[in-house]
């Protein structure tokens, strides 16, 4: 039996995280906030961007923002989180600010399809049901964790069998990761995961810690930093399944501005700035040699 999950401990990630959580916090969403990034805009860059876009000079930009650190709002409504500063970054390169809106997780691909968003700053993977109905970005590593009760332990996938097995709404990959785990049950003649939808990492974990649900599946650095603020809770890793590259998206019709933004982040991985960024969140893992977009990205 291929072994998908293991119990760990990140003592590193755990300390930088607790620096995390002193300067970080969810507050209420401002209407919109207009950011851009810290770079200034380089004109071999910014030439790539098509004429009616670079007129504009803004792009409207839409996340969950409630995944910290990924993205979420933190002290005076300001959109922060790693992802957000990285294409911020990556905006400025191209002489273009964001302005950011909050839309729940699963709204956010039928938002790029209907133009309402025209980039979403979440961790949106290559799938079977996106790749191709959107522009896709990936520029680094992620994992799926479990949350659970602190000192639940699973030895083996198939000791999750049978148990309330909690999931954000409209996240194709974690279905993908719990399905496969639940193979694993019915292969080995157990019960079947029982799957319960959530729209949010908040709604999730309020509802493992009041004992509703078993286990939550989500993105690791999330979990840890759920974890170190509250020790009531614990994280199980869930292994090479989980492990992907990824990203954000564009509109399927703005294949020259994701070409664009895939210059400047091979640009900030060359010159260091993303490195830099990765490493003020305690990130650096999730690194990669360079950007990539739509069949680039392994599946």
């Amino acid at each position: 039996m291929k072994r998908l999950i293991r119990t760990t401990a990140t003592a590193g990630t755990a300390a930088a995280l607790a620096l995390l959580m002193s300067g970080c916090g969810n507050s209420a969403p401002a209407a919109n906030s207009t950011q851009a990034g810290s770079a200034t805009a380089d004109a071999s860059l910014s030439k790539l961007v098509p004429d009616d876009i670079r007129a504009k000079g803004t792009l409207e930009g839409g996340a969950s923002f409630d995944t910290q650190p990924m993205n979420f709002y933190s002290p005076g409504n300001k959109p922060d989180g790693v992802i957000i500063d990285l294409v911020n970054a990556a905006a400025g390169r191209l002489g273009l600010s964001i302005k950011w809106s909050q839309i729940p997780y699963a709204g956010l691909v039928p938002a790029l399809q209907s133009k309402r968003v025209e980039i979403a700053g979440a961790q949106i993977s290559k799938t079977a049901e996106n790749n191709g109905v959107v522009n896709l970005l990936a520029f680094y590593k992620a994992s799926s964790s479990l949350l659970v009760p602190a000192g639940k332990e699973y030895s083996s996938d198939t000791d999750a069998c049978g148990t309330r097995f909690g999931l954000t709404t409209g996240s194709t990959v974690n279905k993908n990761i719990a399905d496969s785990i639940n193979k694993e049950c019915t292969d080995a003649g157990k019960p079947e995961l029982q799957y319960l939808y959530f729209p949010s990492f908040n709604a999730g974990q309020d509802a493992v810690r009041a004992g509703r649900i078993d286990s939550f599946l989500n993105s690791t650095p999330q979990i840890q930093l759920a974890v170190k603020a509250d020790k009531t809770l614990g994280s199980t890793l869930v292994g090479k399944l989980a492990a992907r590259e990824t990203g954000v998206a564009l509109p399927k019709e703005y294949g020259a501005l994701t070409q664009a933004f895939q210059g400047a982040f091979n640009a900030m991985i060359a010159d260091g700035e993303y490195k830099k960024i990765l490493d003020k969140w305690d990130l650096a893992t999730m690194a990669v040699d360079k950007a990539e977009i739509n069949d680039q990205i392994p599946m």
